[in-house]
């Protein structure tokens, strides 16, 4: 079976806890970059972060897992209108030549260029919304 990145902690003890977890409810897991997380600390989480590996297979009951125990933030990833995951996102129309100038704004005063430029569009029933939803509600 192949074996796929879950998530990515910020220190052992974090990925022990959530192992530990995971390892409860009967999935199987492997740490990786443990060692390194614990000689470097202090260096940015990119570098020194322990991977949290499960059998492809178990992605999923995995991941609900993690997010019904509230060990790692919900996923946005549902359309808020029809409650589908085949959603894009993408700039909003009109918006290029906005967007393209407020980048190099931000660029040259270091600083984020805002996220007013962007949206999200369903695929299946082809509304625009600002922000997905975490949980599949389907519309009454």
């Amino acid at each position: 079976m192949k074996t796929i990145k879950l998530i990515t902690c910020n220190d052992s003890f974090q990925a022990r806890i959530i192992k530990g977890a995971l390892e409860n409810e009967g999935i199987a897991v492997a740490l990786h970059n443990e060692n390194t997380s614990n000689v470097l600390r202090g260096m940015p989480a990119s570098i020194t972060g322990v991977d949290i590996l499960v059998y492809e297979d178990d992605y999923e009951k995995a991941m609900s897992i993690l997010e019904d125990n509230q060990m790692i933030e919900e996923r946005l990833i549902y359309c808020p209108y029809c409650g589908s995951k085949n959603i894009k996102f993408g700039l909003r129309k009109n918006h290029k030549l906005r967007a393209i100038l407020s980048t190099l704004m931000a660029m040259l005063a270091a600083a984020p260029p805002g996220t007013d430029h962007w949206e999200y569009t369903c695929k299946e029933c082809g509304k625009k919304f600002d922000k997905p939803v975490g949980k599949n509600i389907k519309p009454a």
